[in-house]
C-alpha cells in the first residue's frame, strides 16, 4: 500500500470515528433529554389527577382524558386507596404500582419499568400512577440512528475524496522528486537540471535541498574521478609509450655501450616513475577504504621514526640532485596505518625533492602541538605557483605548462591519507625565522596525537641504567 493510500485511509478512519463518536454522544443526549421531558409530563399529570381524586373524585372520568393527553399521546393511569384500585382510565396497559408509594414510604417517584415510564404520587390514603410507553421515543432514536449512519457514510466518503485530493497534492512534489532521482544516471548527472520543490518551505523542500546538495557533491566527485582516470591513464600511457619506443629504437640496430647505458638509465627513470604512480594509485585506493576517523586503526606509531624512514629512503635521490635533506624534531606518537602514513611522508618529501633545484635545502620537522602532532616539509624551491594551492588537492591536477611535471597524484594521495586518519593538510609558502615568507613551499600535516605505548615508556626509562 502506497503512502498516499495509507494517509488517506488513516485520515478517513479517524474522521469517521470522530463523527461516529459525536453522533453517539448526540444520540445519548437526545435520549436523556426526551426521557426527562416525558418524566416531567407524567409527573405533572399524576399530580393533577391526585388533586382531582382528593377534592372531587366524581370528576375523574370527565377530566382525566384531557389531563392524560399530551401532544397526541395518551398516558395510562390508576388511582389507588391503599392497595385497592378505585379508578382506571380503561386502558389495558399493565401499570405496576410502586410498593414504597402504596405503603406510604414515598410520596413521589418516577421510574422506568420495561418500556414504560411510570410516575407515582401519594397524598393521604390516595395514590396515583401515570405511565407512558417509551416505544415512540425508541422509534425516534432508531430513525435518528439510521439517518445518522447514512450521513456518516456520506460524510466519510466525501471526506475521503477531499483527503485523497489533499494528500495527492501534498505528496506530488515528493513523487516528482523521487521520480527525478530514480531517473538519474551517471551520464545525465552532469546535465541534470534543478530538482523540483527546491523552493518549498516545508519538509519536502528541505528534503529536495538536501538531495540537491548530495547530488552536487556527487557530481563534483564524479568529475574529479573522471579527471583522475583521464590523468592516470595519460600518465601511464605516456611513459610506457616513450619507454617502449626508446627500447625499440635501441634494438633496431647495434649500439655502442655508452648509448646502451644511456637507454637503460632512461628506462630506469621511467620505470621508477611508473612505480611511484602505481604505488600512489594503490595507496589512494587503500586510503579510501579506511574507516572514518573515529574508527581509525589503533596501532601506535612514532611519527618521528616514520619520517626518518622516509628520509633514509629518499636520501640517495636527494644526494643525486645535490640537495640537503634534513630531519629535525621530537618523538610524538599517533595512531594509524604504517604503510599509508609512510607513503604520505614519502610523497611529501618526494615532491620537495622533485621541485627543489640543485643546491637547495629540504627540512622535515616533527613536533608535538598540544593534543596533535605535526609533520612539516619545507623546501627552497620555487614554491607553489599562484592559483594552484587549491588545485593541488585535486586528483589529476597539473602545474602550468612549461614547468616541472605537475602534482599528479601525490598531494591527492597525501590528503586522502591525512583525512582518513582524522588530520588536516595545509599548503603555503616557506617561512623565515623572523616570520617573513621566503621562496619555497611548506606543507604541514596535523594528526591527532596518541599516548606513548607502555612498552616504549618502560624501554626509555630503562635506557639510562643500562
Amino acid at each position: 500500500m502506497t503512502l498516499r493510500a495509507r494517509l488517506t485511509l488513516l485520515t478517513s478512519l479517524v474522521l469517521a470515528l470522530t463523527l461516529l463518536a459525536s453522533l453517539g454522544v448526540a444520540g445519548g443526549v437526545l435520549w436523556r433529554v426526551e426521557l426527562r421531558s416525558i418524566g416531567q409530563q407524567i409527573d405533572a399529570q399524576a399530580e393533577a389527577l391526585l388533586a382531582i381524586a382528593t377534592t372531587t373524585p366524581e370528576r375523574l372520568d370527565a377530566t382525566a382524558r384531557d389531563i392524560l393527553q399530551e401532544n397526541g399521546v395518551t398516558a395510562a393511569a390508576r388511582v389507588y386507596r391503599g392497595s385497592t384500585v378505585i379508578w382506571t382510565d380503561g386502558s389495558r396497559r399493565s401499570l405496576q404500582p410502586d410498593p414504597g408509594v402504596l405503603q406510604g414510604q414515598q410520596t413521589r417517584v418516577v421510574r422506568q419499568v420495561g418500556d414504560l415510564l411510570i410516575a407515582s404520587q401519594r397524598s393521604g390514603p390516595l395514590s396515583v400512577e401515570v405511565g407512558r410507553s417509551l416505544e415512540p421515543l425508541e422509534r425516534l432514536l432508531r430513525r435518528y440512528a439510521l439517518i445518522a449512519g447514512l450521513t456518516l457514510l456520506a460524510l466519510s466518503a466525501l471526506a475521503g475524496l477531499v483527503v485523497a485530493r489533499m494528500v495527492r497534492r501534498a505528496l506530488s512534489p515528493l513523487e516528482a522528486l523521487a521520480g527525478r532521482v530514480q531517473g538519474l544516471e551517471w551520464q545525465s548527472l552532469r546535465s541534470a537540471g534543478p530538482l523540483p520543490a527546491l523552493t518549498d518551505a516545508g519538509e519536502v523542500g528541505a528534503l529536495a535541498r538536501a538531495l540537491d546538495g548530495s547530488l552536487s557533491a556527487l557530481r563534483a566527485e564524479r568529475e574529479r574521478e573522471t579527471l583522475f582516470l583521464a590523468s592516470a591513464s595519460h600518465e601511464l600511457r605516456t611513459p610506457v609509450t616513450a619507454m617502449l619506443a626508446d627500447v625499440q629504437h635501441t634494438l633496431s640496430r647495434p649500439r655502442p655501450e655508452a648509448e646502451l647505458r644511456s637507454t637503460l638509465e632512461r628506462t630506469e627513470r621511467t620505470a621508477s616513475r611508473l612505480r611511484l604512480l602505481t604505488g600512489n594509485l594503490i595507496t589512494l585506493t587503500r586510503a579510501q577504504r579506511l574507516p572514518a576517523a573515529q574508527d581509525a586503526p589503533t596501532r601506535a606509531l612514532d611519527l618521528l621514526q616514520l619520517a626518518g624512514e622516509a628520509v633514509d629512503l629518499l636520501q640517495p635521490l636527494a644526494m643525486r640532485r645535490s640537495l640537503d635533506l634534513w630531519l629535525d624534531g621530537a618523538a610524538v606518537w599517533v595512531r594509524g596505518d604504517h604503510t599509508l602514513l609512510g607513503s604520505m611522508a614519502e610523497n611529501l618529501i618526494g615532491n620537495a625533492i622533485k621541485f627543489t633545484p640543485p643546491g637547495g635545502r629540504i627540512t622535515v620537522t616533527v613536533r608535538p602541538a598540544g593534543a596533535h602532532a605535526t609533520l612539516s616539509v619545507e623546501d627552497s624551491g620555487p614554491g607553489f605557483p599562484a592559483g594552484t594551492l587549491t588545485d593541488a588537492f585535486v586528483r589529476g591536477a597539473t602545474q602550468v605548462e612549461g614547468q616541472v611535471e605537475g602534482f599528479g597524484l601525490g598531494l591527492a594521495v597525501v590528503r586522502q591519507v591525512v583525512e582518513a586518519h582524522g588530520g588536516t593538510l595545509e599548503l603555503g609558502r616557506a617561512g623565515g625565522s623572523d616570520g617573513t615568507e621566503e621562496p619555497g613551499a611548506r606543507v604541514v600535516v596535523t594528526l591527532p596525537a596518541a599516548p606513548e605505548p607502555a612498552t616504549d615508556r618502560a624501554r626509555s626509562g630503562a635506557d639510562p641504567a643500562s
